[in-house]
């Protein structure tokens, strides 16, 4: 059984987990698994510490470039940095989507995850070009948009960790 938490209601369904279970996938990726968990955290790290140095310039504590250059320089990494922790987590969602998905912070990862995408689209949607015009200090929705993505994106790094253990057990003496 699953350990409970407050976001239960959030969890994926047991059927669909069992539904979504493929042993043959599963037995075919067996001798790629640590190598495909292990491409998942590097890229998963080299996402997160690029947005976390990219936040950083949008909330004004850190200035070494001006935000145009570090935009030009660090997007192209994160979209490859991203998309690769996208398709090798897709794989181990799928080596075993029962054990997986039955994790408590899960769905919450996901919904954070999505989250943050969105909150990139409407930066870059309404933000981004005002920012490009704006000359001097940076615009209050930089900073909020700032703010906002470094919050999601501890969030989803959180949850990615707290998924890997279980509850702590409780020893009497």
């Amino acid at each position: 059984m699953a350990d409970p938490s407050i976001f239960d209601a959030l969890r994926i369904p047991a059927d669909i987990l069992v539904m979504l279970d493929n042993r043959p996938y599963h037995f075919a990726m067996q001798r790629w698994h640590y190598v495909i968990r292990l491409a998942h955290i590097v890229s998963m790290a080299m996402f997160f510490g690029g947005i976390v140095m990219l936040d950083l310039q949008m909330v004004g504590l850190r200035t070494r470039l001006p935000l145009d250059d570090m935009v030009d320089e660090f997007v192209p990494a994160l979209y490859w940095s991203f998309g690769v922790a996208i398709v090798t987590g897709t794989a181990l969602f799928f080596y075993d989507p029962v054990h997986v998905g039955a994790h408590a912070y899960f769905t919450p990862k996901l919904v954070l995850t999505l989250l943050g995408l969105v909150n990139a689209r409407l930066y870059h949607w309404l933000g981004y070009e005002r920012l490009r015009l704006a000359d001097g200090a940076l615009p209050l929705h930089t900073r909020i948009a700032g703010w906002t993505s470094l919050a999601i994106w501890t969030g989803v790094m959180a949850c990615a960790a707290l998924n890997v253990e279980g509850v702590p057990k409780v020893y009497l003496r």
